[in-house]
């Protein structure tokens, strides 16, 4: 889910475009992040994921590769994080969501007897979950790319911001701004999803584009602190506390200007008859302090074709002709890239 702070930080968004300065940075990818974005926007026209003739769902490994490749083309390096265990906080917002997705299945079905293609689109994406199997094949198709994985220790957004803010990843890849308030210096947004987006309810598209947030610039515009910007990040809800109710961005902005504290926020809340039902302390220290490791295993393996087209092809069923003309031209890309940069090392 992520915090909604996006209206506030607006001004801080910053086109982002590949140039010459990005070849050999890193970028740490927020696995389950990413992975949800393709389970819910690669469907068919009914809302259902993309499966193949046995049954099983290939929306995640069409987005891995297809979208993998034209990154991988840019000449960077590319490190998916993976979450582990789950903050025993954020339980209660795993339990809403499994709640939510139930109530999405009847709507789901009622939709498919009446045969409303709009409303089987948008309730199949509420039900879309992750599982263990997904989760594997996933890494399975990375690894024969060539991409570096990592295991969390918990939250995976907070691991790539800590090897962000440390240096050991250059960029933190995620749509969720909570990686703003684990710390890490920098947020690329929008990076693998599909470049036009549909208005809920409206036959309307709008372009996304690629975008990049910068912590110590979005502070120093909103003019507080990291610790004022988790302040704020309560008062409208995160992962680990529900949010003050008839507390907007807005709102949760002027109250953390004007109080030095969140002790005087809740006391401001208290004579407006405003409910704090979490304890403030330690959801900071979740955010300030959270469980990464400092030497993470990184697992690689070499790009290895044969295996790619293995598992695409042999074990999924996709199109042969569409993923040899892919590998095919992707190769053919870095192999010319090769070239130039030895003949560039004579001159």
């Amino acid at each position: 889910m992520g915090v909604a702070i996006g209206k506030l930080i607006e001004e801080s968004k910053q086109k982002f475009e590949f140039n010459h300065t990005h070849k050999h940075k890193k970028f740490g990818f927020d696995a389950y992040n990413i992975l949800y974005q393709f389970l819910t926007t690669i469907r068919g026209v009914d809302g259902e994921p993309l499966k193949n003739e046995n049954g099983d769902i290939t929306s995640h490994l069409n987005g891995l590769f297809y979208r993998m490749l034209n990154l991988l083309s840019n000449d960077i390096d590319v490190f998916f994080v993976y979450d582990g265990k789950s903050i025993d906080l954020k339980q209660k917002t795993q339990d809403e969501r499994k709640s939510r997705k139930e109530i999405a299945k009847e709507h789901f079905k009622d939709a498919v007897l009446r045969g409303d293609l709009e409303d089987m689109n948008k309730f199949s994406k509420r039900i879309t979950s992750i599982d263990e199997k997904i989760i594997e094949e996933s890494k399975d198709l990375l690894k024969a790319m060539g991409i570096s994985i990592i295991n969390a220790p918990s939250e995976a957004e907070a691991q790539i911001s800590y090897m962000t803010k440390e240096n050991i990843l250059d960029f933190t890849v995620s749509q969720d701004f909570d990686c703003l308030l684990f710390g890490s210096p920098n947020l690329v947004r929008n990076l693998t999803v599909s470049r036009k987006k549909k208005i809920p309810s409206k036959n309307v598209y709008v372009d996304i584009n690629p975008e990049i947030i910068y912590l110590k610039e979005t502070l120093e515009k909103l003019n507080i602190s990291r610790e004022k910007l988790i302040y704020l990040s309560m008062l409208i809800g995160t992962d680990f506390n529900d949010k003050v109710e008839g507390i907007g961005p807005k709102t949760a902005l002027k109250l953390v200007l004007e109080n030095n504290s969140f002790e005087s926020i809740e006391k401001v809340l208290k004579e407006k008859n405003k409910v704090v039902n979490f304890d403030y302390k330690e959801i900071e220290n979740i955010f300030l302090n959270p469980l990464i490791s400092k030497n993470p295993e990184i697992s690689k393996s070499e790009f290895d074709r044969n295996k790619i087209e293995n598992i695409l092809i042999d074990r999924f069923n996709f199109s042969q002709e569409r993923v040899v003309n892919s590998l095919d031209k992707f190769i053919t890309a870095r192999t010319n890239s090769n070239k130039q940069k030895t003949i560039d090392k004579w001159f």
